[in-house]
């Protein structure tokens, strides 16, 4: 039993290393020949494009591993049954449901690894590929680690408060602005030159500050030379962390954010679907070796390129379901953990009705 475990593990990995490499490089060959006027009009230097697509390459893992996932799923158990070795083997009285179990180890094995690369690696890469893009490609100069630019933060409780540029490493910041409201007028507003970390008492010490106010229809102004804070939801930390999209965060930095937001009373709906389907995604990859093992029992015989569209088209489907559900979350019409599953559901729902259907 080792030897065929031994034999099917090794033309599963073999097909899934040859599909995932053939994926990348159609990936990047067509998105460097939809890209390459604007790489030669922006005067790019190649070592930028080429790190541009090195930090590209996690990402482009992540997303499309499902479909070599699939296609070598099918290959490995279609390419049995059309050598019918399936059928030597229900005749030597071994169930062929003996090779899914192995797949399936092995899918378990590539779900972890792949949320491994979207949780360490991946987040990362994008960041560093941003940086890229932003200084060669979109011509916006070099982005600081030390340094960020236009924070705007919601402290909640009608709070807002707006930083133009923030150093780090002297935990100041430039061009203050920070609105009082009661939801849906400004009451207050304070702004100001600079704004200082005061360690000892744990406050922000603003500087040349300029108050306005709104009260009872009446203006009042005037003007400070500093002013002490209390803003115990703005740390340096906080200040100092660049804004990220979601595929720049990694699974404890979404749901750091959604807690963040949650006890601030602003909307982290989205937040929280990106945060379930940090994990939701990468069990795909389990899910459609079951549904891609079943399928190619139930068919039969099927050629490798029946197999690649086959394959093509399942992963179609599924990426439709998943943006479907991830939609609907946003609007709130479903959970953020139903949503950010349910393609998993339903593929998983079709691979168990194909795995009853085989009759292995």
């Amino acid at each position: 039993m080792k030897l065929l475990d031994r034999h099917v593990a090794r033309t599963f990995v073999f097909t899934l290393i040859g599909a995932m490499v053939a994926i990348v490089i159609i990936f990047i060959v067509l998105d460097l020949t939809e890209n390459m006027s604007r790489y030669i009009d922006q005067q790019a230097p190649a070592v930028a494009v080429a790190l541009n697509y090195l930090y590209y390459v996690p990402e482009i893992v992540v997303l499309t591993l499902p479909v070599a996932m699939l296609l070598a799923s099918l290959a490995t158990i279609g390419g049995m049954a059309r050598d019918n070795e399936l059928i030597a083997l229900k005749a030597s009285g071994v169930s062929a449901y003996r090779l899914i179990t192995t797949l399936a180890m092995i899918a378990l094995v590539v779900t972890g690894l792949s949320f491994l690369v979207g949780e360490i690696l991946s987040p990362r890469a994008n960041e560093a590929r941003r940086m890229v893009r932003n200084e060669y490609v979109d011509k916006r100069g070099p982005i600081s680690r030390t340094e960020t630019i236009n924070r705007a933060l919601d402290l909640g409780g009608g709070q807002v408060l707006f930083v133009k540029r923030y150093n780090a490493e002297e935990q100041q910041g430039l061009d203050i602005t920070l609105a009082y409201s009661d939801g849906i007028e400004v009451e207050r507003l304070l702004q100001a030159s600079r704004m200082r970390w005061s360690g000892e008492a744990n406050t922000w010490d603003l500087e040349n500050v300029t108050e306005r106010s709104w009260l009872d229809g009446t203006e009042s102004y005037r003007k400070m030379a500093s002013l002490a804070v209390d803003l115990p939801a703005v740390t340096p930390a906080e200040l100092a962390a660049r804004s990220k999209e979601p595929e720049e965060m990694a699974y404890a930095e979404l749901r750091e954010y959604v807690a963040r937001g949650r006890a601030r009373g602003r909307p982290v709906v989205r937040a929280e679907v990106d945060m379930h389907t940090k994990v939701a995604f990468p069990f795909a990859n389990f899910i459609i070796v079951l549904f891609g093992a079943s399928l190619a029992a139930v068919r039969r015989r099927s050629g490798l390129a029946v197999g690649f569209t086959v394959s093509l088209l399942i992963c179609f489907v599924y990426y439709i379901v998943m943006r479907t559900g991830q939609a609907m979350g946003y609007n709130g019409d479903l959970e953020p953990w139903l949503a950010a599953w349910i393609g998993n559901f339903l593929f998983g729902g079709l691979s168990l009705h194909f795995l009853w259907r085989a009759r292995f």
